[in-house]
Parts: structure tokens; C-alpha cells; sequence
């Protein structure tokens, strides 16, 4: 029972109360008060209780939110019982302190360590402290303050009881005894980790091992439901030829279902490898795209090419589009460049536009020719999934707050749910290829094979068809595998690879077609259309 005899002034509505539930003696030691009734005045009084840094500490808020204390002195009076605090008789026994009573070096089996009169915000004139034991004490140490401190007033021992009666205690000044019981003690409840671990990983091992298992079990789950988005494999037996009738980004999106991040360079590669525009390099940073083909030959091409090029408006003899920006800049027209470093030209921001419609176009033009042509279906499950993928993020969260769980360690098997499931939010996620599509899907990557791979059962026979090396040059691209398509030209022929008639850059000298390494042809014409997209 403590007992506080306090004067207050104007505006406060009331006190309070912080036991520290560690022991700075014992780190696995937990010693968390229940408080069995709060009085002020010999009056209940109203109580909240919360946890503080990291429930360590205990904290009782007395006293109404809603009205003032008349200023004058009021009698607080809190009844609280706490577990364990017999510690082995040697705990402690090595400290120094300021003053003593009886014999503090006896032999027993038990010691008494605690904080009376705890770190209280506010100055404390006068104190009068018992304590009465389950033995005999033996002998009584005590300190005010921190270190050894000062000696405390009047402590005597009689008995089992210890009676002190420090006086003029500064704000945050904690009175701390120490006493040898002659008593054996009760063994006490120890965390298997110190304390600091204690809202990580809660208060016993049968709790990480529930945890573990649910971890398990969530990423067994989330596996599962996982594997309902993706599709079994067709087979993919070697083609070295594409899909008849299918572009590059076509090929690449029935592969992979989803757009190709390079599908504008590779579509526009794809025209002037059929002859129905020039790519012509007209500066460093400057390339000009002229359409030479008729309307006729337009109207043989697959939808997706049509729909992206519409865009640029190149689909008919003599028109010409031009992409890029200078790369030098006099000081004068530093004061037009754009947030990239570029200069804001009325015209190269007008191209920069239209390839990023040309872009789009293609991107949506490609699920809907999927879906269109009964390729792909979109399923209904992977809205289910992703929904419980964002639940289970939430739930991580809240975790990993302490907001729901009493340990964090809690958030952990929905995280591990929202890992395995967050690939539900792929693009391919979306749809599933039918009969027809994974037909398809099978010639695809069995082409895709041949482009990227160099196995003996891939090798190309590129001496009896020379031009397919070129031919094939916009399909590597939408894949990404066009520096592999170029060496394992070179490792076949013992030649570098050829540049294409239809790709016209006035820095060729001969030297050999390089795809994929920086400053190359390739490269540079992909990064013009990049930087003028932005």
C-alpha cells in the first residue's frame, strides 16, 4: 500500500503512478504490478492504465480527464500486489550503499531488492516506509539517489520488518533497499530472453513456436493460392522461326504476358526490317524515321503495329517523323532546358508526346489483341488473392506496431503471407492463356530458346540462312536478348555481326553490328525514343 500526501495548485487533475516492470539486476525478470484499488480522499477515484517505452513501464493515470483537483491537499492510497519479488539471496550482494542496519553480510537464502520510493516527477518532503517480509531480516542497506547516494534517515530493522523515513527527495530521486531474508524464495518466473526482447518476441518460447508454424503455415497457404495464378508449362520444344504471322512484341507478350519495356523499339525495328520505314541517324541525338510503304502493304500488318505507329503518322510514303534533341547547348538557351537536362524544343516536346502515345498504343493494343483472338481469358481468383494479400499487409503492419498483437514478432506470418502472395500483382497474374495461347506460348519460347541460348541443340545455321540474323534482330530486342542473339552469331561465323541495310547510321565503319553494349547502334537509338518519352 503507498500512501501519497499531496498539495497541489491550480489546474491539475491528478497524478501519476510509473512502475518500472524491469529489474536493472535480473534482465529476464518481469515484475509487472496488479493494482487491486486506487483512492483519493478515501474516495475510488478515476483510473487509466497503458504501457509505456516499450512496455517497460506500468503507468496508472489518476484522477478525471474532465475536472480539476481543488487546489489544497489530497490523500492518494494505491493497493497493488507484485510477483516475485524475493530474488536469491546472493542478487545484489557485491553493491555499495550509504547506509545499513543489522547485519546486511549474513548468509540467507533470499534477498529483498527494490526502489520504496521510486523516480516521482515531483520533490517529496517527507516519506515514512515499511516494509514487512516473510522472514527474518537479517540486515537492511540503503541508498537515496543513484551510485552509492546519501544515507537514508531512520532505518532500523526489527524483526521482519524494515522501517526508513528519508526526507527532501529531489524530482526523480529513487530510495532503494536491499535486505537478507532468512526465508527460502519462491522461484521466480524468468523470460527465456532479457527483457528488451520481451515486446519482439513476447513472454515465452511456446509463443515464437506458434509463430513459426503460422509463418510456415502462411507461406504454405500463400504458395498455394500463388500456384493458382501461375500456369503449367506447355513444353517448349526449339523453333527457329517465330509464330507465323506474329510481330516481335506480339511474340514477346504471349511469352510473358505482359509488354515488352523496349516494345516501341523493337516495333519500329521491325518496320524497317520489313521495308516499310528508314531509320536514319541525322545527328548524335537525332533520328529520323521516314515511312515508305503504301497503304496496301499497311493493311497486311498485324493490328498491334498498326495501332502503335498510327501515332507518329508515318504510314505513308514520304512521311517522316523525326526523335531526339541536341545534344550541345549554347549558354544563351540554357535557361529553356527541361527537368532532364534537355532543351525544351516546342517540336522534340511534340515528338516526345506522340512516341509516348505510339507507346501506349501498343502496350493496350496488345491485351486486346490477346483477349480479342481468344488467347488469353481473365481469371477471377487473382482479384481474391490480391485482396488477401493487402489484408495480410495491413495486418504486418499493425503488427510490427503493436497495435493489434502484444509482440511484434506477430506481423511476422503475414508478412511472410504478403511476400509469397505478392506476386499476384505481376501483369501475367491478370489472365490465363487458353488452348489456342498456350500453343502459341509453346513456339514462342521454344523460339525464344533459339535466340537467347548457345547449346549445341540451339545452334543456328546462320551460313545457309544469312538473312535471318538481321530478320531476327527486332524479336531479340522485345526479349532482351539481343547482345546473346549478336555473340552467338559471332561464335558461329567467326565474324562480327553484320548491320542491317535498313538501319542507317552515318558512325558505321565497318567494325561489326554490336547490340546491347553502351554506345552502341542499338543502344543509341533505344535511348533517343527513352529520353524523348522521359
Amino acid at each position: 500500500t503507498e500512501t501519497i500526501t499531496a498539495r497541489f495548485p491550480d489546474g491539475r487533475h491528478g497524478i501519476f503512478r510509473y512502475w518500472d516492470t524491469t529489474d536493472p539486476n535480473e534482465p529476464r525478470v518481469r515484475q509487472v504490478p496488479h493494482v487491486t484499488s486506487v483512492l483519493m480522499d478515501d474516495e475510488h477515484v478515476d483510473v487509466e492504465f497503458s504501457w509505456k517505452a516499450l512496455e517497460r513501464f506500468w503507468v496508472a493515470k489518476i484522477g478525471s480527464p474532465s475536472r480539476y483537483l481543488t487546489p489544497g491537499i489530497h490523500v492518494f492510497e494505491i493497493h497493488y500486489t507484485v510477483p516475485g519479488v524475493l530474488a536469491p539471496g546472493d542478487l545484489g550482494a557485491d553493491q555499495r550503499f550509504a547506509s545499513s542496519a543489522g547485519n546486511p553480510d549474513a548468509q540467507v537464502p533470499s534477498a529483498f531488492f527494490w526502489n520504496v520510493a521510486p523516480n516521482w516527477d515531483m520533490a517529496i518532503d517527507e516519506t515514512d516506509i515499511s516494509v514487512t517480509l516473510p522472514g527474518e531480516v537479517t540486515g537492511a542497506e540503503c541508498s537515496v539517489g543513484f551510485g552509492i547516494g546519501r544515507a537514508c534517515d531512520g532505518l532500523t530493522v526489527t524483526g521482519d520488518s524494515i522501517r526508513l523515513t528519508p526526507s527532501n527527495l529531489a524530482p526523480r530521486t529513487p530510495v532503494t533497499i536491499r535486505a537478507g531474508v532468512d526465508v527460502l524464495a519462491p522461484p521466480r518466473d524468468l523470460l527465456p530472453w532479457p527483457y528488451q526482447w520481451e515486446p519482439i518476441l513476447g513472454g515465452s518460447t511456446s509463443g515464437v513456436l506458434w509463430m513459426l508454424g503460422l509463418a510456415a503455415a502462411g507461406a504454405v497457404i500463400g504458395t498455394m493460392l500463388w500456384r493458382r495464378t501461375v500456369e503449367p508449362s506447355p513444353g517448349f520444344p526449339l523453333q527457329y522461326a517465330p509464330p507465323d504471322g506474329l510481330g516481335p512484341v506480339q511474340v514477346e507478350y504471349i511469352r510473358t504476358e505482359s509488354a515488352p519495356a523496349n516494345s516501341l523499339t523493337a516495333t519500329l525495328l521491325y518496320l524497317a526490317e520489313r521495308h516499310m520505314i528508314t531509320l536514319t541517324q541525322t545527328g548524335e541525338a537525332q533520328w529520323t524515321i521516314r515511312g515508305i510503304a503504301d497503304k496496301a502493304q499497311w493493311d497486311l500488318l498485324d493490328p498491334v503495329t498498326r495501332r502503335g505507329v498510327a501515332a507518329l503518322r508515318i504510314d505513308t510514303p514520304g512521311s517522316e517523323f523525326r526523335a531526339g534533341f541536341d545534344v550541345y547547348i549554347s549558354p544563351w538557351a540554357r535557361c529553356r532546358l527541361d527537368e532532364r537536362g534537355l532543351l525544351a524544343d516546342p517540336e522534340t516536346v511534340e515528338a516526345g508526346k506522340q512516341l509516348s502515345r505510339a507507346k501506349t498504343n501498343i502496350d493496350q493494343a496488345l491485351q486486346s489483341w490477346a483477349s480479342d483472338n481468344g488467347l488469353v481469358v481473365r481469371t477471377q481468383s487473382t482479384s481474391w488473392i490480391r485482396s488477401a494479400n493487402l489484408a495480410a499487409l495491413v495486418l504486418a503492419l499493425l503488427g510490427f506496431a503493436l497495435w493489434v498483437f502484444p509482440a511484434t514478432m506477430w506481423g511476422v506470418p503475414f508478412a511472410v503471407f504478403f511476400g509469397v502472395t505478392a506476386r499476384a500483382w505481376l501483369p501475367c497474374a491478370d489472365f490465363r492463356r487458353t488452348p489456342a495461347g498456350r500453343e502459341l506460348w509453346s513456339q514462342a519460347e521454344g523460339f525464344h530458346r533459339m535466340l537467347a541460348t548457345d547449346s549445341a541443340e540451339s545452334r543456328f545455321d546462320f551460313a545457309a540462312h544469312k538473312d535471318r540474323y538481321t530478320a531476327y534482330i527486332p524479336f531479340a530486342v522485345a526479349a532482351g536478348v539481343a547482345p546473346l542473339w549478336a555473340k552467338k552469331y559471332e561464335i558461329a561465323t567467326g565474324t562480327p555481326a553484320p548491320q542491317p541495310d535498313w538501319y542507317h547510321t552515318p558512325s558505321w565503319g565497318g567494325h561489326g553490328f554490336t547490340i546491347g553494349t553502351w554506345g552502341s547502334d542499338i543502344d543509341t537509338f533505344d535511348s533517343v525514343l527513352s529520353s524523348s518519352i522521359g
